[in-house]
């Protein structure tokens, strides 16, 4: 479906409540309210026939911006999805109920950046280790500085050996 008729219908359909943005050729940006975001993303995959490809957030001093992603394949070109996620405690409608793909990048966003989905089938974390603390989300700017790393960064010739595949100095593999 042609770029023009994607954001005219979006108009038609959720009125203020999605603002359009065009800043490349490649690209339309649909800013969504909270509210009408998860049916926004319905319509463009059911409707309009945008296929779901992704999604990505980015941490702000007052919440997380999240952002996913529809490419129009054939007319090569993509519509993403804005909305935000306040703080303390950034929360949103999960789309994973009608768009099955999502629920990976859901959860993800989930455990780096502490946004909690309503209704997701499944939100618990799938990239923490074990041994990392249950309130720390590594992309958030809160928790950088408030949690020790179990690693110093400049730990020189060992952290380089490790890496080589070299066993450490003194120790027999």
């Amino acid at each position: 479906m042609e770029r023009e008729e994607v954001k005219k219908r979006i108009a038609e359909k959720f009125g203020a409540k999605a603002r359009i943005e065009e800043r490349s050729p490649k690209r339309v940006y649909v800013y969504a309210e909270n509210e009408i975001w998860t049916d926004l993303a319905r319509f463009l995959f059911d409707d309009l026939g945008a296929r779901y490809d992704t999604g990505a957030a980015v941490d702000d001093r007052d919440g997380v911006e999240v952002m996913f992603f529809f490419p129009f394949d054939k007319e090569h070109y993509f519509v993403t999805i804005k909305t935000f996620a306040a703080k303390p405690n950034p929360t949103l409608n999960s789309i994973a109920a009608y768009i099955p793909g999502a629920k990976w990048i859901e959860r993800e966003m989930f455990e780096m950046y502490e946004v909690n989905f309503r209704n997701h089938p499944d939100l618990r974390p799938m990239l923490r280790a074990d041994t990392r603390p249950a309130d720390y989300y590594p992309a958030k700017r809160e928790v950088k500085d408030s949690h020790e790393t179990v690693r110093e960064r400049d730990d020189g010739e060992t952290r380089a050996d490790e890496t080589a595949g070299k066993a450490p100095k003194g120790k027999n593999p």
